[in-house]
């Protein structure tokens, strides 16, 4: 009993002992060379990804008969449509983009130039062309200071959009990350990412099937051989690493099982078919941060692109990919 005091004693003093060196080292060894490693360095940042950006929505829910029957109920008059001198040169099909009001309601408001009209129900101003503020429903806006996302990139399948305001507090903390030695040399702020951007894909991922089976898939109907030698081949060829004649060999020599490499591909390529749903419809419960990576492969010697997307603890594979080509649109489907 005496011996058990005794430890429990040592613990609380190795404890307390742990306590004090902690506070130590937290009050008086400088941890600056600690905040520039790989995971907090401005040169990563561009391997980050951002939030999704602020969406608002300018559709409105009224039209210009709400608003007639508001001003007449609020003010007690009624808004007459406008009084021509000259015949109406504007286009019977214009509305209001605001409030769908008619060309009663509309009239030019610069004169002989005819660039803008102007709304008498919602006073509104905007242009006859369809390339005008209200041809986009919504716009994007930037979640740390919400100025409005400035496209700057068109790619061929996303456009990039960026946020210029030089107050922006994600720009201000990411440029005080910066060493004050590469300010100083030209063009030295491109060498980062020190704003928000944000990708629009252009694609329709809806369209896409992820779950194609190849068209000579082979069923698990045994004929000479049955699932043992199956499981054998597989043991051998996926876990041993063994290529598909030396797997034949090994079979004829430890087993006396005589068959062909080809039958033995066969057999590998249906296993990966039947066990391919569970592995991509598994739900693996991913955290909040995942690595991606590319690798190359030769494919009956044609080389391709391996995609591989995986959780940073875990280490398990989320999604794959293989494509003949580096392309954007087979790189987002991970």
């Amino acid at each position: 009993m005496d011996i058990i005091l005794y430890l429990l004693h040592i613990i609380q003093q190795l404890y307390q002992q742990n306590c004090f060196l902690f506070k130590f080292i937290c009050k008086y060894i400088p941890l600056k060379q600690w905040a520039f490693d790989d995971s907090h360095s401005p040169k990563y940042q561009k391997f980050e990804i951002d939030e999704l950006p602020r969406m608002d929505n300018f559709k409105q829910d009224w039209d210009w008969k709400d608003l007639l029957s508001y001003y007449k109920q609020r003010y007690g008059k009624e808004i007459k449509p406008i009084f021509r001198r000259v015949e109406c040169d504007i286009p019977e099909a214009c509305t209001c983009p605001a409030c769908n009001a008619p060309v009663l309601y509309l009239s030019w408001n610069d004169g002989k130039k005819k660039s803008q009209i102007r709304c008498k129900v919602c006073q509104t101003h905007f242009s006859p062309t369809k390339d005008n503020r209200f041809s986009k429903t919504t716009k994007l806006r930037c979640p740390h200071c919400s100025h409005i996302l400035v496209p700057k990139k068109d790619r061929k399948h996303f456009i990039l959009h960026k946020c210029v305001n030089d107050k922006c507090p994600y720009y201000l903390h990411n440029l005080k990350k910066v060493d004050k030695k590469d300010l100083k040399e030209d063009y030295c702020k491109n060498k980062y990412k020190l704003h928000y951007i944000y990708r629009e894909f252009q694609i329709d991922f809806f369209k896409m099937d992820l779950n194609t089976l190849p068209k000579n898939a082979s069923s698990l109907k045994f004929r000479k051989f049955d699932a043992n030698v199956m499981s054998l081949c597989l043991t051998l060829h996926i876990n041993l690493g063994l290529s598909l004649r030396k797997t034949r060999q090994a079979l004829n020599d430890l087993y006396n099982i005589s068959i062909s490499h080809q039958q033995i591909a066969n057999y590998c390529k249906t296993a990966a078919i039947c066990i391919k749903p569970f592995v991509d419809n598994y739900d693996y419960k991913p955290g909040t941060v995942q690595t991606a990576d590319e690798t190359y492969i030769k494919i009956r010697g044609v080389k391709a692109y391996l995609w591989f997307i995986m959780d940073a603890v875990s280490r398990s594979i989320l999604g794959y990919q293989v494509s003949d080509n580096r392309g954007v649109v087979l790189a987002s489907l991970l």
